[in-house]
């Protein structure tokens, strides 16, 4: 970011009303048009397997909810339109509920239930735990948070810091963690100022010429027709590359000095070529928006979509594909600031009862870092993204790269392989179309790693619409 005014911390008199940043703006809105919708909130476990003490876990919970006022934060209208309101902190309660016993299911049952409960933004908490013992020697604790204060990013240092909370607690030591310096809300604030300097005209005036001329939306066949409302339901099965797989895609990358998110983009772009048709077109992602020391601890919702123009034009290699893929999400790392509604608004695209142009297929990369913790005595697994059966995408594709993730940690990933989500929207797509679109990813990827000069048409059908 080229702006490097500082952000600082602004006052919580209630006499300055605290706005919402930008993404949290454009949630706040769509939660007032669809009252109920469960498609913008998060849901993970984290399993204890081992011996666990409920109550330095309880206390650990207590404490970060002191530290990050964000995950004390609730939403409301105001005459000048939405603003957070900051709530005092309070003691997280966490009764075990005990589904010990012969029932397999009781645990699935369990969160099925809870994860498919509204969290109103309009009140405490819009963070929930819930704490399940389903063996002697093993907990699971569910997670639930709304979107408003929740990515990807921030949910690793969730769960740093509650793995490091609790040790010290155990071990009835204070907490080691230094005092945030800033909060969302400040950061919020300082967006609002940085949206009126040149930097953000600059960002606008890359994206108007990256944009310039690309097909609005992706017409993938689907499984049944559109309708003007969507209902925003739908599932997320979970597929795997394989560890060699995986390793064969990290191998291609290195090479071609790209990251391992460009080869596993550039597969999924093919993928949609052939299923859709199109030579260009766009597929967006989630970018951390992270690009300043001062928000790389800080918790709450700063991850902002961009879209990446996926041009196949030419029938180039695979090789080509994945230079012209560098280049673009090279540029949009550059300029991934700006917020996505202030980019649409900007290209003015024609609105289409049930469709979000540049937006409806998304492929994400949680590579973010983890200290991969060790509690003695405890062993640790973490499962986002536990679906509640929605779906805010057509397709939305979550790569979770376990080993990027470790990278420069303490620990060492279990697996070289890399966790897919495909969440899609029910009401176009049917379960099996999605795993055949999930099978037939896994063998382009095998493909193009095996043979980068292969060209485009030759893996798509000649530019033949393709079943996915």
């Amino acid at each position: 970011m080229n702006d490097m005014t500082e952000i600082r911390p602004v006052p919580r008199d209630g006499t300055t009303p605290l706005p919402l940043s930008s993404a949290q703006e454009r949630l706040w809105f769509m939660q007032q048009l669809r009252p109920g919708m469960l498609a913008y909130q998060f849901q993970a476990k984290i399993v204890f397997t081992g011996k666990l003490d409920a109550a330095p876990l309880a206390a650990a919970l207590t404490e970060v909810v002191r530290r990050h006022e964000a995950y004390r934060t609730t939403f409301s209208d105001s005459p000048d339109g939405p603003v957070q309101v900051v709530h005092p902190p309070y003691e997280v309660e966490l009764p075990v509920q005990d589904l010990r016993g012969p029932d397999a299911a009781a645990e699935a049952d369990v969160i099925r239930a809870a994860v498919a409960e509204q969290i109103p933004v309009d009140r405490l908490p819009l963070v929930h735990w819930r704490l399940l013992r389903t063996a002697d020697d093993r907990h699971v604790l569910l997670h639930q948070e709304h979107h408003l204060v929740h990515d990807g990013w921030a949910f690793n240092l969730f769960v740093d810091e509650l793995c490091v909370l609790y040790q010290a607690y155990a071990a009835g030591e204070p907490s080691p963690l230094p005092e945030p310096e800033i909060q969302f809300a400040d950061y919020a604030v300082w967006q609002r100022s940085w949206l009126e300097g040149p930097a953000a005209d600059k960002q606008l005036a890359y994206w108007r010429e990256q944009l310039d001329g690309v097909p609005y939306f992706l017409d993938l066949p689907t499984d049944r027709p559109r309708t003007p409302v969507r209902r925003f339901t739908g599932d997320a099965p979970r597929f795997t590359v394989p560890g060699e797989l995986a390793d064969a895609a990290r191998a291609l990358a290195a090479r071609e000095r790209v990251p391992l998110f460009t080869v596993m983009l550039a597969a999924f772009e093919v993928l949609l070529a052939g299923w859709s048709g199109q030579d260009d077109f766009c597929v967006a992602t989630g970018m951390a928006a992270r690009t300043r020391p001062e928000v790389d601890g800080m918790f709450g919702m700063l991850v902002n979509t961009v879209a990446l123009r996926a041009d196949v034009r030419g029938d180039p290699t695979f090789r080509e594909l994945l230079g012209r893929v560098r280049r673009t999400t090279f540029g949009a790392l550059e300029n991934q600031e700006l917020p996505f509604d202030r980019v649409v608004a900007a290209l003015r695209p024609p609105r289409v009862a049930g469709r979000q142009a540049l937006c409806e297929v998304l492929f994400a990369f949680h590579d973010s870092p983890t200290r991969a913790v060790r509690i003695p005595g405890l062993e640790i697994e973490v499962v986002p993204g536990v679906s509640n059966k929605s779906a805010k995408f057509d397709l939305n594709i979550i790569a979770i790269p376990r080993a990027e993730q470790s990278i420069g940690q303490r620990g060492q990933a279990t697996t070289q392989a890399v966790e897919l989500i495909w969440e899609y929207d029910g009401d176009l797509f049917d379960a099996a179309t999605v795993a055949r679109a999930a099978e037939r990813y896994e063998g382009l990827l095998a493909a193009v790693t095996a043979a980068p000069g292969t060209r485009i048409s030759a893996l798509t059908g000649a530019g033949r619409r393709q079943e996915a």
